[in-house]
């Protein structure tokens, strides 16, 4: 007896092809990370993204999604959006996470552990959890050096 990954069922009870179908590989569109990567609340935070962000309110459609790597970060989405007759003209918008709290963007660290972080910045995790001294921001060891401890 084995269960499904998927919905939980003894494999008994599907058929030989929904059996097939629910133990493929899931990639996320977000992050491009398998599945089995992800927490489940991670995966709903991740396909909400991409829902959110996939919706263009300028043309009041969803658009197509296409990879984006900028600068030396790593590689993302990003919605087409198309502004004219010529098909070369096109404008790629990165899609990115939100803090549930403050709305700034997260950065790679905080979108993997968005389901910790309860979709917070490290930021407003520190508030939360009063962390929020700076003396968190100073590194040991100028924290000794002010001590005069060599």
């Amino acid at each position: 007896m084995s269960l499904c990954t998927v919905c939980h069922i003894d494999s008994k009870k599907h058929s030989k092809k929904m059996w097939a179908l629910h133990q493929q590989a899931q990639i996320c569109a977000f992050c491009k990370k398998n599945a089995s990567e992800h927490s489940e609340k991670l995966w709903q935070m991740h396909e909400f993204t991409v829902e959110k962000g996939q919706h263009c309110s300028a043309h009041c459609k969803n658009e197509k999604l296409y990879p984006i790597t900028i600068g030396l970060g790593r590689t993302t989405i990003s919605r087409v959006c198309r502004f004219g007759p010529d098909p070369n003209d096109v404008d790629l918008i990165p899609i990115y996470m939100s803090c549930t709290e403050c709305s700034l963007y997260l950065g790679s660290i905080e979108e993997d552990y968005a389901d910790v972080l309860d979709g917070l910045c490290l930021k407003c995790f520190r508030k939360l959890i009063g962390q929020a001294d700076i003396w968190y921001d100073t590194p040991p060891s100028k924290i000794m050096a002010k001590k005069g401890v060599n």
